[in-house]
């Protein structure tokens, strides 16, 4: 029998092959080895299956649906079997040093749910990095993959809202919000946030319109509660 791991690591890919590897090689490179990987393959078209099959056995893989992100990352967090739990997207990085920096902040603090350190931002294919540079160098919680999560707080919170295409994560860390997060700060790079030509976001609507999409939301979770 497999010891429990203390970490679990949720990472969602969809036709990522010229990425997957290099963010999974940025956290296997970070964790124990009874630590976690889910990678969840939602359907891939391209070579991702390949590229995956060469981190086996020290990644799982999970075969998702093609329903999305949210319900890919669902599935991760049904399996997940660590007490800590972090999600990354595939075309993203962990920093080095991040994992255990982001850990020792959370076992330093039992009252803490997370732990959250800076975004690092990297263009890649010509990208542009306008509407992204206030997140250089800050603190965003907001940005799920910046932060390492208690498993208390992930089942507060619940799981990702699959009727949604974008801002999902603003919606989900909306919700830990509303579940009272108590956030640790580190002073510590925590994600390398890449922006890239075939980012998903690059086809999504306007951030204002998403934006409206998550405070409608919140608004009406806002009035469930005061109806009781």
């Amino acid at each position: 029998m497999q010891p429990k791991p203390t970490t679990s690591v949720i990472i969602p890919v969809f036709n990522g092959a010229a990425f997957v590897g290099e963010a999974i090689g940025s956290v296997i490179a970070q964790l124990d080895a009874n630590d976690e990987v889910l990678v969840v393959d939602d359907g891939s078209t391209d070579a991702t299956p390949q590229v995956l099959a060469g981190f086996t056995p020290r990644v799982t893989v999970l075969q998702g649906r093609g329903e999305g992100v949210s319900a890919a990352r669902n599935l991760g967090i049904a399996a997940a079997r660590g007490d800590f739990i972090a999600f990354l997207d595939h075309d993203d990085l962990w920093p080095a040093g991040r994992h255990r920096a982001l850990l020792a902040a959370l076992m330093a603090d039992p009252d803490a749910d997370a732990a959250v350190g800076r975004v690092r931002l990297r263009a890649e294919d010509g990208a542009n990095l306008a509407l992204y540079q206030k997140l250089e160098g800050s603190h965003e919680p907001g940005i799920l993959m910046s932060c390492l999560y208690r498993r208390r707080l992930i089942e507060t919170t619940g799981t990702f809202d699959t009727s949604m295409r974008f801002g999902e994560d603003t919606d989900y860390y909306w919700r830990q919000v509303e579940a009272g997060v108590i956030l640790a700060h580190c002073d510590i790079d925590s994600l390398i946030y890449r922006r890239h030509t075939s980012n998903a976001t690059n086809s999504a609507p306007e951030r204002f319109s998403v934006l409206l999409q998550t405070l409608a939301r919140k608004v009406a979770r806002a009035r469930a509660r005061q109806r009781g």
